[in-house]
């Protein structure tokens, strides 16, 4: 192992590196930061309390103002650097802006007041616009700028987690192709219904069953759901050796359906035989 001095120049220089980059990631750490479903273009809930939350550093306080009231309110992180605070909305309508400041500042924008619902469920509810009847015909005439639109990115979790990935965007051609179904036309209904903005929060799955949306301590505590849990672990025991399987049958119909193509015969009848091996 060989060392180099540093002269005074250089030491200086990695001095003020560290400084600079310890100074940073304080910063970093500092910054109060919200969940994914706080932001902009989001609907709030009209006529009942609604609840603004986020992370912050420990004891450091978090300022809130919107700009439908003169007045600002403060609420303090705890320990955990968790902090929320509760308020009344204004009546339905919009658009609004709230600014929340900490350690840094952060200035939501584009917020309606009105209603909120969740769309949840498996291939039903998944069922997109762009898959249903009249699809061009319904998505050419989707320019609803006071329908927001929030899709939960399907993630797999063995606890209950404090924040997803998505973001709301305004109901458009462009926007609700993608969107379940259901939760557009039934979305739509209530906005023309109602006269009032409508946030809709999509997160369904196709195929999930109903353990999979359960608490893992709620299946756990009835004996009638202990099957569930057992083969679950089994097959998380067995994934490394599925997964192995898997690797090898994959390379395997790679190579038949190879030959295949070079015989000209069906690829795909060549797929389900390996695939079908056992």
């Amino acid at each position: 192992m060989s060392y180099r001095r540093i002269g005074s120049s250089e030491s200086l220089i990695l001095i003020l590196s560290v400084v600079l980059l310890l100074a940073s990631a304080g910063a970093a750490l500092a910054d109060i930061r919200l969940p994914a479903i706080i932001g902009d273009n989001m609907v709030l809930q009209q006529g009942q309390k609604i609840s603004i939350w986020g992370w912050a550093d420990p004891g450091e306080e978090v300022t809130v103002g919107v700009n439908w009231h003169n007045m600002k309110w403060g609420v303090t992180a705890g320990r955990n650097g968790k902090w929320v605070y509760k308020m009344n909305p204004p009546k339905a309508g919009g658009p609004y802006e709230m600014t929340l400041t900490g350690k840094n500042t952060i200035t939501i924008k584009n917020i309606m007041v009105g209603e909120v619902w969740i769309c949840s469920g498996q291939s039903n509810m998944q069922w997109s616009v762009q898959a249903s009847a009249n699809p061009e015909k319904e998505i050419a005439a989707a320019n609803y700028p006071n329908i927001r639109l929030f899709t939960v990115k399907r993630e797999v979790a063995q606890e209950p987690k404090s924040d997803c990935t998505g973001s709301w965007t305004l109901c458009s051609p462009e926007t609700v192709p993608g969107f379940s179904a259901v939760g557009y036309f039934f979305t739509r209904e209530l906005h023309q219904k109602l006269g009032v903005p409508v946030g809709m929060i999509h997160t369904s799955w196709g195929g999930t069953p109903a353990e999979a949306w359960t608490r893992r301590g709620v299946l756990k505590s009835d004996t009638d759901f202990r099957p569930i849990l057992d083969r679950y672990d089994e097959a998380i025991k067995r994934y490394p050796q599925a997964e192995e399987e898997y690797e090898q049958k994959l390379a395997e119909w790679k190579q038949a359906a190879e030959k295949a193509k070079a015989e000209g015969t069906n690829a795909i009848r060549t797929r389900r035989r390996v695939c079908t091996m056992r």
